[in-house]
């Protein structure tokens, strides 16, 4: 009888890698969760195996269109009749070979071999990687497609974006603006922090961080914000991060909660609170006094919101487990403020999470609308008179944006827009434009794609 094959190595990243992307697959299962739970249970993985272990798994979420495209052309059979783990390793594969060019073309094959015959693929599926990896590592790679004859299908391909967004940004923004945007969720984006106000300020923050290891610069929009530059370590397992002087949070997402002008001793709730991102900036806006119900309807997020706003010393937060599409458990006009940052589409924030480009259809889109109509309403009962609503979204369709504001406030009459830009920080000011919509962009401002809007109830 013959002895069975030895497991051969694998490196680490590559083969943890491979592990997230297939179990996000196949159990429909967000692979961004997937990864910071890998990286939680491996503390010990090398800061290189770190690096790459993110590199790749990120990478192929954001470019899955274009490798997909290229492996379609280059194999002999439909990737719909692949092994599941046979086209996670090509897609892993072609990453490296066309989208990286530190990975020598034979570490690159080696690796993909190994990965095949350490899960006990059969010896055709490992000649099979073998063989399609081989061709692209000499060149045989297809040309995209033409945009003169098809500009849909070329920009879909071209920038990894689904076809069906790209047709519709064509229409809504024009060409030129379309391919700004979608190069502009390719591009990564810079890893920004926000202060704790209340512990220190960034000047002193960016001394303590070069201290442990972090080289930091001041941000452009945020008085709060800070842009890493470099990171030798984990940045979650830095001193000061453990301490509470500082959360990442996009400049974007810094800047709607500056649009409320907010003091000591006000009641105010935040609905979909979420992991206490925005959690953390009310509570300091408040001065740690008066009411902050942190309401959300996902008992795993309230969970972490609990945990970050333990480390931040925010003491007015309470948790709440509600769905705001209905009735809150809150009396009516018992509110001087509510922050509604509801669930959205997302597409504002593609660069930072590119696999919602896989995830999310067209059909998707009508789904939000209601709810956060619903959830507008729900908002407005709890808001005492001359009380402000802060509405937030990620994402760029008018559907979820302007015309939910244009919609709420036709049927609510009592309400005003109330959107100053002179709450803001100066450099941020031209955010807010006519008659009252803040807006950010990936590739207007290099920040996230938020809309916000600021509505009082006369």
């Amino acid at each position: 009888m013959s002895s069975p094959r030895p497991t051969p190595h694998v490196s680490s990243a590559r083969f943890l890698a491979l592990n997230i992307l297939a179990a996000s697959a196949r159990h429909r299962r967000s692979a961004e969760d997937l990864l910071a739970a890998t990286l939680k249970s491996h503390p010990n993985l090398p800061r290189p195996e770190r690096g790459l272990l993110l590199e790749l798994v990120q990478g192929v979420k954001r470019w899955e269109v274009r490798l997909d495209y290229v492996l379609a052309q280059a194999s002999d059979l439909p990737l719909k009749k692949l092994h599941p783990l046979v086209l996670q390793i090509l897609r892993l594969g072609a990453y490296q070979l066309l989208m990286l060019d530190r990975v020598p073309a034979r570490a690159v094959l080696h690796e993909a071999g190994n990965q095949a015959k350490a899960k006990k693929l059969p010896r055709s599926h490992v000649g099979f990687v073998n063989a399609v990896l081989r061709r692209l590592a000499a060149g045989e790679v297809p040309p995209l497609p033409d945009p003169e004859s098809d500009p849909v299908r070329a920009l879909s391909v071209i920038h990894a974006h689904p076809a069906w967004l790209v047709a519709r940004w064509l229409a809504r923004y024009g060409q030129t603006r379309t391919e700004a945007l979608l190069a502009a969720n390719n591009r990564i984006p810079p890893l920004t922090a926000r202060v704790n106000l209340a512990k220190t300020d960034p000047p002193s923050l960016i001394k303590r961080l070069a201290a442990e290891g972090v080289e930091a610069r001041l941000g452009r929009f945020s008085p709060a914000g800070l842009i890493f530059e470099t990171v030798l370590a984990s940045p979650t397992d830095l001193s000061s991060y453990r301490q509470g002087l500082w959360l990442f949070q996009d400049e974007g997402a810094q800047l709607t909660c500056g649009l409320l002008p907010l003091k000591p001793g006000l009641r105010l709730a935040e609905i979909g609170a979420g992991r206490g991102g925005k959690t953390t900036h009310l509570a300091e806006a408040l001065g740690n006094s008066g009411l902050l119900l942190a309401i959300d309807n996902h008992a795993g997020r309230l969970q972490e919101n609990q945990q970050t706003t333990r480390r931040w010393a925010a003491r007015i937060v309470q948790p709440v487990r509600a769905d705001a599409a209905g009735a809150l458990p809150l009396k009516s006009g018992s509110l001087e403020a509510v922050v509604l940052d509801v669930p959205c589409s997302a597409l504002g924030i593609l660069r930072r999470h590119p696999e919602i480009k896989g995830r999310l259809q067209e059909e998707d889109l009508a789904t939000f609308p209601p709810r956060q109509a619903a959830m507008l309403a729900h908002s407005a009962e709890i808001l005492k008179s001359g009380g402000l609503l802060l509405y937030i979204t990620c994402t760029t369709e008018p559907e979820e944006n302007e015309a939910q504001i244009d919609g709420f406030l036709a049927s609510h009459p009592e309400f005003h827009l109330d959107t100053d830009a002179f709450r803001l920080p100066q450099p941020a000011r031209n955010l807010v434009q006519p008659p009252g919509f803040f807006h950010t962009s990936p590739e207007e401002h290099d920040l996230d794609g938020f809309f916000a809007a600021v509505l009082r109830k006369t």
